[in-house]
């Protein structure tokens, strides 16, 4: 224990969150200790509060975008810091003014994840306008060096950009080789173990999540820079070893779709398939391996050496063969063939990535090109008419933005009518916790609660032990550290050090702390409880409301990369649009987890058809894994002529998900294939396989020693793997169709 809580500190000091927080305590601290020292401090606390504001939107991204996020967040943050304070002089003025700002700077989330945090600090500055009431002429200087401290802001952004940003790529691909060997792992167990099935799922839905998330992140960082300074040999092996990872977890995702069937005809032969889960348990511990060495700094000691691991899992096969013996081996031993070309190819994917630890891999191998890179980017569109779209109830962030103005104006009138001190610390709380969804905002105001009373706590037995002002100074500070560095990784852990870091200042200036220990707790229990009842009463976002139509959009991904796979068949021309079809595919299918997930959260009298709805979920990601095994062998076998027959069952799939969508829309139900032309093409690709299994039936009763060729077998699987895995789509696109029509 104690060397995996050195471990964990080590990689907490080592991560992009630790040094950012450095960076922006700098930023926030060195202003102050300025002003003390020239005796100047109201403008450089100004500049503080400008530096701390645009912070916020300093995220992960190119050097383009997080400039013009800074400035945007500077510009918004100075104009509602003097519209503010002026109203602030007339309080029937200041009121429509406040809900009419907060209104606007929250509507203006509806341009992404960046824009939500540039709203955030347009907030905030609102907020903090209350804390320091200035008059006249002094609203504009107080104004013009928080805009200041944002252009300091982005100074310091632009100067440790390189530095960030690879510590941020190199602690994505790091926490993304954690993340997919686990990923791998779970599947193994998945399919192997016969109990725990669903929380096994439910972790594998919870990493399907935040594996998404760290993907977009990483072509962010990866490729968007590129499209304006090039790529460095650097930047190129680490796109390699992403792109990798995003082959690994495609072919996990693929690895399970036999093993139903490998359960069955094993039964009661643990031996011959144990080989085969070794391989797959020790492929995952090799990939955290080299995501513990990528977090540490250091390389790999050697290339990963499988052989003898793969001869075992071979002699397996012909064990397994001479014991069963032909024909009824067959069909055990084509999908055993079919597993270990599986893990075959996710060993090359990890020898792979080994070599560029190494530095043996070729650069010119990452052959990306600038346009192609520019495509696997989610594009945020700024078009000045999503505005106006979003602008009625029907949008989740209008709705937002409406529940927001109103929980703002309540906390805002609640300080007024009981006179309370800092009451501005009610409005910074709703302003915090508050999300669009229930759950968030639930899980945000528990946090806040929790860290607050901790916090209260531990600042209260401080001030008891000492009045030392150095001791303050030092503690605020270090908890201003602390506190940046866990806002996104622990909430709670965060909420502590931010509640000390606030005591310990006012401390410094009001000599009985305990009475702002007991306003902090006040005030943050009083915004809580109104962000609570806002977001339960007033346009409550619950996801049964939306979960349709996140559905909807799974099944299109799921259209399209079945469609392009089809293509892909065809023509075996560039896979680019391929890769972009199982992109989406893998976000939907993260986002429809994510969904399900929050609404699961909410309380029980909003969970409608929970059951339905789970077994969509789990029917969508047992779909997408057989398309990745479909895809997968494609991708990396020859194409023979293609058969009307194959086509039949695509287009039985295909219509398949379309009813179900129609469904889902409420739309008219349009036809689809025959059975009895479904029923025949079955018959005509069990044809093709049993002509094979006559080939070699004979070759065996001529000479029954005589090995099988290699390229015969691939005939062999493919016939037997695509027929399997095109009656498994349909089977399981129409049960997707079936438990679709069920949901009211």
């Amino acid at each position: 224990m104690p060397g995996a809580a050195l471990s964990s500190t080590i990689k907490f000091l080592r991560s992009q969150d630790f040094l950012k927080s450095i960076i922006v305590t700098f930023g926030v601290v060195a202003p102050i200790i300025i002003g003390v020292q020239i005796n100047q401090l109201p403008y450089c606390l100004s500049i503080a509060i400008g530096m701390f504001l645009t912070s916020s939107s300093d995220v992960p991204g190119s050097r383009k975008h997080k400039s013009i996020g800074i400035l945007t967040a500077t510009l918004i943050s100075t104009l509602a810091t003097i519209i503010i304070t002026y109203a602030a002089a007339n309080l029937y003025i200041l009121i429509p003014v406040l809900g009419a700002l907060v209104f606007g700077i929250s509507y203006i989330s509806v341009y992404g994840f960046r824009a939500s945090l540039i709203s955030f600090a347009g907030l905030l500055a609102i907020v903090l306008s209350f804390a320091h009431k200035q008059t006249g002429f002094e609203i504009i200087i107080h104004a013009l060096f928080i805009s200041l401290g944002g252009v300091w802001s982005l100074l310091l952004s632009v100067t440790f950009h390189p530095i960030l940003q690879k510590r941020q790529i190199r602690n994505g691909l790091a926490e993304c080789l954690s993340l997919t060997a686990e990923y791998i792992k779970v599947r193994g167990k998945l399919a192997m173990e016969n109990q725990g099935h669903t929380q096994l799922k439910e972790s594998l839905y919870d990493l399907q999540v935040n594996i998404n998330t760290i993907h977009e992140s990483l072509r962010e960082l990866l490729l968007n820079e590129r499209q304006s300074f090039g790529f460095s040999n650097f930047k190129r092996k680490q796109l390699l070893i992403f792109i990798e990872l995003i082959d690994i977890l495609e072919l996990s995702m693929a690895n399970p779709a036999n093993y139903e069937q490998i359960s069955k005809i094993f039964k009661g032969k643990p031996h011959v398939v144990e080989p085969f889960i070794q391989l797959i348990f020790n492929l995952s511990d090799r990939l955290e391996k080299a995501g513990d060495a990528l977090h540490k700094g250091i390389k790999l000691p050697e290339v990963s050496d499988f052989t003898k691991q793969i001869n075992e899992c071979r002699a397996g096969i012909q064990l397994y063969v001479q014991e069963v013996k032909l024909p009824e081996a067959r069909e055990g031993a084509l999908l055993l063939h079919n597993l270990l070309d599986y893990e075959e190819q996710q060993l090359q994917k990890l020898q792979s990535i080994e070599r560029v630890f190494q530095d043996l891999e070729d650069r010119q191998k990452v052959g990306l090109k600038s346009k192609e890179g520019k495509q696997f980017i989610t594009q945020q569109d700024y078009d000045i008419n999503i505005l106006r779209e979003n602008f009625n109830f029907k949008s989740p962030i209008f709705k937002h933005s409406a529940r927001l103005t109103i929980a703002m104006l309540a906390g805002f009138s609640i300080g007024l009518i009981f006179s309370i001190q800092n009451a501005y610390w009610i409005l910074l709380t709703i302003v915090v916790i508050m999300r669009p969804g229930y759950t968030l905002t639930k899980e945000r105001s528990k946090h806040r609660l929790y860290g607050t009373l901790i916090g209260a706590g531990i600042a209260a037995v401080v001030v008891l032990i000492t009045q030392n002002t150095y001791v303050y100074s030092g503690l605020s500070i270090i908890s201003l550290l602390l506190a940046l560095s866990f806002i996104q990784r622990n909430y709670r852990t965060s909420s502590v050090f931010v509640t000390t870091s606030i005591v310990f200042i006012y401390a410094l200036i009001n000599p009985d702390a305990f009475e702002v220990i007991q306003y902090r707790v006040v005030d943050t229990l009083t915004g809580a409880v109104i962000a609570m009842l806002s977001i339960s009463f007033l346009w409550p976002a619950w996801e049964h409301t939306n979960i349709k139509s996140v559905m909807v959009q799974a099944l299109r991904a799921n259209r399209k990369y079945l469609a392009e796979i089809n293509n892909y068949y065809h023509k075996s021309e560039s896979n680019t649009a391929y890769k972009l079809a199982r992109k989406e595919a893998f976000l939907e299918m993260g986002n429809l987890n994510a969904a399900f997930q929050r609404m699961s959260q909410e309380p029980k009298s909003q969970q409608q058809q929970v059951g339905k709805i789970y077994e969509i979920v789990g029917l969508n990601h047992t779909f997408l894994a057989a398309i990745a095994a479909l895809g997968t062998f494609i991708l990396n076998n020859k194409r023979h002529e293609i058969s009307k027959d194959v086509e039949i069952v695509i287009d039985t799939i295909d219509n398949n998900l379309r009813q179900a969508i129609q469904t889902l829309l409420n739309k008219e139900i349009t036809e689809g294939i025959a059975t009895e032309r479904l029923e025949e093409a079955y018959e005509h690709l069990e044809e093709k396989f049993n002509k094979l299994v006559a080939i070699r039936t004979k070759e065996l009763d001529e000479e029954e020693t005589r090995p099988i060729h290699p390229d015969f077998r691939k005939n062999l699987q493919e016939a037997r793997l695509i027929s399997d895995q095109l009656k498994w789509l349909v089977t399981i696109s129409g049960n997707l169709k079936k438990v679709v029509k069920e949901l009211d």
